[in-house]
């Protein structure tokens, strides 16, 4: 199998594993933007900040993914489209864990068929969606190997990267509902993660 056929069969185990769509961009597309990484810690305060070994300030952020993305060539984009009234909803977590799980898959399988420097990315803070019933993170407070390390991804928020521009480089709408209407039957909303092959 050449290396297109290796990145495509990848591209199509996303959508197997659940994903509404797949796209291969080469990596040179993904924006990064510092001032996108500062809202995880800058004036705005996530409240997931600080609480788990995959956001700020724990992350190697916008500067550290620049050198990644120059030792690759290709990306996977997943998209997980759904409701806006799930989205909005306690339903959201699940969507968001099923994310995590996709990008972990596909960079695992990346890996084994020999993109050994692969890295995921994914949506939300896996403290919130993994390990909410635990008090603290175990790898922040004990030095423990992460509880979830095989599903678990860094948040693309952390490392600055335009969702918005990645979607539109993988030729999918960036328009997406937000809470005021979330009720509206119709109104569609998404979610995405990204896979860097290395």
């Amino acid at each position: 199998m050449c290396q297109k056929q290796q990145i495509e069969h990848l591209a199509r185990e996303a959508t197997k594993l659940g994903a509404t769509s797949s796209a291969i961009i080469s990596s040179k597309e993904i924006q990064v933007k510092d001032n996108l990484a500062a809202l995880c810690n800058g004036e705005y305060i996530c409240p997931n900040y600080g609480l788990a070994a995959s956001c700020p300030p724990y992350v190697e952020g916008p500067v550290e993914f620049r050198k990644w993305q120059a030792q690759s060539k290709y990306s996977i984009i997943v998209k997980i489209e759904l409701p806006a009234s799930v989205m909005f909803s306690n339903e959201r977590k699940g969507v968001m864990q099923l994310l995590h799980q996709i990008t972990a898959a596909v960079e695992k399988k990346a890996i084994e068929t020999g993109f050994k420097n692969s890295r995921a990315f994914a949506g939300g803070s896996c403290k919130e969606l993994f390990c909410e019933d635990q008090e603290k993170c175990c790898v922040l407070t004990e030095n423990k190997p992460c509880r979830h390390i095989e599903f678990a991804r860094p948040s693309m928020s952390g490392f600055g990267i335009d969702v918005t521009e990645l979607m539109k480089s993988s030729g999918w709408s960036a328009l997406k509902a937000d809470k005021s209407n979330s009720s509206d039957k119709n109104a569609a909303s998404w979610v995405a993660g990204l896979i860097m092959l290395a």
